[in-house]
Order: C-alpha cells, then structure tokens, then sequence
C-alpha cells in the first residue's frame, strides 16, 4: 500500500505549483494573515491601528466633562467656615445634631420647622411641647436632648405677645423679630451656632423647607433663572484616577486603568501580532474572535462619564442656599467612543478578511465536514433565548440604581432611575439648560440607546428568526454572524461594571466637589436597585446563548484533496467503517511520506 501511494503522489506533487501548496497548507502549518494579502495591506492595517492609538491619546488627554453648580464656589467656602463643629459652643445637641442644622440651613429652617410642627404635625402642636419635640425628632432627625431646648419655643413667643404677628405666618420677618429673644434662648440651650448668614434667602428657604417637609420630595429650584454657571470640576482621564485613587475609591481608579487605559492599547498590539506573525488556523480564529467579544469593554470609561452626569443632576440646600448642580460631557469622551468603535470594526474587518481566505476562496476545497450548532437539541438554546428577554425586560424595567439627598428641610429627595430613565435624565431639561455643548449631549444619549437598549434587542430579534428557521432546517449563517457582531458591541455588562465602580465612591465623589470645608454640608446616599442584580445573570447567560448559537464546522482548513488521493480516500473511509476505535484507524498504514493521506485521516476521524 505505501508503494500505491507514493506512485499516486508524484503526479499531483508535479501538477501542483509550490503556491498551491502554500495556500493550502495542513492544519498545523503556521501561516500569517499577511502572507495571504501582502504587504501593502498590511502596511494599511497597521497605519489604520497607529492612528486609532493617536486617538485613543487624545481622548484621554482631553476633557471628558466638567460638572458645573448655581452658586460660586468661591462665595461658598468663607460663608460656612464660622460655622465649623469646632467652633461650637457647649450645649444639649450633639455633632450630629450640629451636622443637620448647618445642612437644614441653620437659623434659616428654624422658623418653618416650628410653624410646620405648630401647624400641621399630628394636626397642629400650637404650644405642646411634647409634640414639638416628637416632630423634630421624627422629622427633621435631632436627638431627645437638642429637642428639648425647641418645644419652648412656642410658649415664649406667646408670653412675648408675639401670637397675633406669627398666626398668619410663622415665617413672616415680623414675626422671627419678635421671637428675637426665644431665639436667643433656643441658642443658648442648645450650642448650635447662631450666625445669621442666611437672613437674606429667608423667604426662598422658607418656601422649600415648606414644600419638602414630607419625606421622598425633591427641591424644585427653576434652573432657567439661574444667570450663571461655575465649573466645580473637570473631567479628565488623568485626574479621574489620581482623585478616586486618593480618595480611597482605588477600585475605581483600577476598572479605568486597566479597562479604558491599557486595554484599548493591548488589542492594537494583538491586531499586529496576528496580521503578521504566522499561527495555526484555529489559534488565529480564536484570539480574533475573542478580541471582538472583549472589544466593548474599553467603554467603561464612557459609561462612569454617563453615570456621573446623571448623578450629580442635584438640588441641594447648603446651608439655605439653593445650589443646582449638573454636568456637561466633552469631546475627549465623543473621541473615546470613535475610537473604540474604530478599533471595533477594524477587529471585525479583518475576521471577515480572514475568513475569506482561510474557510473560503482559495481553500474552500480543503474544509471537510458538516456543520452544527453547540446542542444537538434545539430546545436548549429555546429556553436560554426566553430566560434572556425574561432578564433583560425585568431588568430594564426595574430600578437601576438611587440617589438619596437631603431637601434641605428634614425630608429626603429620592432618584430613582431604571435603564430608560438614565438615558433621558442625559438630555432632561436640567441637563440642557445653559448647555453649551448640546450636541455632544445628545450624541452620547444616542451612544447610549443602541447599545444599552437598541442593540440588545436587535440581537435577541435575529436570534428569534434564527432559531425558528433552524427549526425548519434553515441554516442563516450570515443573520447569526451579524447577531454576534451587534451583541458584541451591546454593553449591558460594561455599563455594570461602570456604574459598579461610580456608586462605590459617588458620596465621596460629590463631599470632593463640595470642598472640604462644606463636605459636612452635603447629605447623600446611593444605592444599586433590584434591576442592576438581575441584569447581571442576564449578561452571563445572553452571552452564552449567543456563542452556543455560533454555527460551527467540524474541522478546520486541511490540504486540499486532488484527484489522485481519491482511492486513498475511498480506502480510508473503509477502513474507518471497519475499524472498531479511532486509535485503530490510525494504524491504518500510510507510507512515513504521505503527509497529506494523514491528514486526511485525521480529519475523517474528528468528522
């Protein structure tokens, strides 16, 4: 038999050119993606990938955003700092107690707390001093002790015959110049700080201390009136890591780092090592297709930028001011995503390249074999396709993550966003207001509905289609391809991990825009809502679904087959329907020099 064989190779040896040979090489030559298009392409591809990190550079250099506030920082700082806890005098309320006065507004919340507890807690507390306590205990937060020094109140300013002013405002200025002296006492009792540097927006305090009294209510302070905006932060990739490592928030200094930092470099270099270093077919495939699955995840960067203008969309009272704060995205951030997206498609530019050359055209005579899906049963991948719109509907709907800040009066305003309300809150009225840069805005709004919203739901729709023409023996290979690329760039699971690493540290992100000296000032809380959970079991098994949805060949590239190892083959698929094991298969004899009789079967015996 081997003396067959070698008398059947020698003509196809002779018929074959040495390039022939080369474009079809066995399964375990090394060859690279180079070697099929030349150098001239390849030069094009990597002056493509050397501008693409030029890019990348730039975006990161530049501004991501800057957030921006209603009053100037530089009246803020010198305003509050006389009123320190450490300049407190001794008295019944403690630092905590200190800590809600100077945040409710100091002397500027004492007047409509009162009048709100005479008026309407429990139904009016007139002058009982045992309901005034339980309604500042109850809704304004101070202890028992600090308490007792406000029921008084009420029955001192009746002695000082300041009834008649006060009964049709308690707010009014006549009214807390009467009650000058209980005032005093009030002070004096208590040892909260007694400076009257909010006199001036008496009547404004009073007016939101009134409409928020209730808790989950937010201060509703008209942002079209507001003349001028001061930037109170710059967004940039350098100073993003340095605050968040120092201010103790070094995960998130860690996601950027390695995510938006190192990664968008590493897959240029990996492009460059596959275009030109020779591998094996099954190695070259596999590092592009997972370099497409990974791509997406260089935009946690641009999603942390999106949850912090969300985030600081805030109407706070500072000490009875009114401060309104928001944020703007800048083209550093826009430049960013074009980067990626980019990268993105220059990864799948050259899949296709390589596919062309390696499963068609030239060596698509060497493929032998079937095609398939993961699971033989298509019930699987049904199931899967249902638990994963379960997810991700549920998970849209539900709440997404919450910020909790204090209206200034005791009560607490509560923000509550699920996937669809993050993506309008980027282009709410507050967001557009005195936005110079509107059109970036809406550009990353539109970033964010295709691939939070839009392109999960693309996918999901071809991976219907595609099932149910499985079902009637219909293979739409090129539909399922293009659901892998758009499900490739759908980033559900990066806008986790973004969000994920902003909440951790966004109370300490918003005291850092504060200053230090009115960090004390500043009362909020974040949490992650039930709908940020059940997106994450989401992802795993969408991205699951989708990989086993791939239709897979049985082999990969082998040599190509001529007419005179046609008996070889007849022979080796006898042998294989007689043999009882492939290891006895491969004892078939085959002369040491018959390479490609061996590789044949090789593949007849994976086939």
């Amino acid at each position: 038999m081997d003396e067959e064989h070698k008398s059947n190779d020698q003509p196809a040896e002779s018929l074959s050119s040495a390039d022939d040979k080369q474009q079809n090489a066995a399964p375990s030559t090394t060859k690279s993606i180079n070697d099929y298009y030349g150098h001239k392409i390849g030069f094009f591809q990597t002056l493509s990938l050397v501008l693409n990190a030029l890019l990348m550079v730039y975006a990161q250099v530049g501004q991501s955003g800057i957030v921006l506030t209603s009053l100037n920082p530089d009246l803020l700082i010198p305003r509050f700092q006389s009123t320190s806890k450490n300049n407190a005098t001794e008295g019944k309320c403690n630092e905590q107690d200190q800590e809600i006065w100077i945040q409710d507004g100091g002397n500027a919340s004492l007047a409509p707390h009162v009048d709100y507890c005479a008026r309407s807690y429990n139904g009016g507390c007139f002058i009982n001093a045992t309901c005034v306590e339980d309604c500042f205990q109850d809704l304004y937060g101070y202890s028992s002790n600090c308490t007792s020094c406000v029921a008084p109140i009420s029955p001192c300013g009746v002695e000082s015959g300041c009834a008649f002013l006060c009964i049709a405002d308690g707010t009014a200025p006549a009214c807390i110049e009467c009650l000058r002296p209980c005032i005093n006492e009030f002070h004096a009792c208590t040892g909260l700080p007694a400076e009257e540097f909010a006199v001036e927006n008496q009547t404004t305090v009073a007016v939101a201390a009134a409409a928020a009294v209730d808790s989950n209510t937010c201060n509703n302070y008209d942002s079209s009136e507001v003349e001028n905006w001061y930037t109170v932060y710059n967004l940039t990739y350098g100073k993003s890591i340095a605050d968040a490592w120092n201010g103790g928030a070094k995960f998130l200094a860690i996601v950027i780092v390695l995510f938006s930092g190192i990664w968008p470099y590493v897959k240029n270099i990996i492009l460059v090592i596959v275009w030109y270093m020779p591998m094996t077919v099954k190695v070259q495939t596999s590092i592009l297709l997972w370099l497409s699955r990974l791509s997406k995840y260089t935009l946690v960067d641009v999603f942390a930028v999106i949850g912090v203008i969300v985030g600081v969309q805030l109407q706070l009272n500072l000490g009875g001011l009114e401060v309104i704060t928001r944020a703007e995205p800048r083209f550093g951030i826009i430049a960013f995503f074009l980067a990626t997206l980019w990268e993105f498609i220059q990864i799948e530019l050259i899949k296709v390249m390589h596919e062309r050359k390696v499963f068609g055209g030239e060596v698509a005579n060497s493929q032998i074999g079937g095609e398939r899906l993961f699971f033989a049963r298509l019930w699987i991948p049904v199931l899967m396709l249902l638990a994963t719109i379960v997810l991700y509907i549920v998970g849209a709907m539900s709440e997404f993550i919450y910020i909790e800040s204090s209206n200034g009066s005791g009560g607490m305003c509560l923000k509550s966003y699920n996937l669809v309300s993050i993506g309008n809150a980027l282009v709410n009225e507050l967001s557009l207001t005195g936005n110079i840069s509107p059109g970036q805005t809406w550009f990353l709004y539109l970033v964010y509905v295709l691939l939070i919203l839009a392109f999960p739901v693309l996918t999901h729709t071809m991976q219907i289609v595609f099932i149910i023409a499985r079902s009637q023996s219909k293979t739409l290979k090129k539909l399922i391809k293009w659901a892998s690329a758009i499900s490739c760039f759908a980033s559900v699971e990066v806008l986790l991990i973004g969000t994920f690493a902003v909440e951790s540290k966004f109370e300490e992100f918003i005291k850092s825009i504060a200053g230090d000296e009115n960090a004390d000032l500043v009362d909020i809380k974040s949490g992650l809502g039930s709908g940020f959970y059940i997106l994450i079991p989401y992802c795993f098994v969408g991205s699951f679904l989708q990989m086993s949805l791939l239709v897979r060949r049985d082999v990969t590239a082998g040599p190509a087959v001529d007419s005179s190892s046609e008996e070889d083959l007849e022979d080796v698929n006898n042998d294989i329907a007689g043999k009882g094991s492939p290891t006895e298969v491969l004892n078939i004899e085959v002369g040491s020099d018959d390479v490609e009789t061996k590789n044949v079967v090789e593949m007849r015996i994976q086939e």
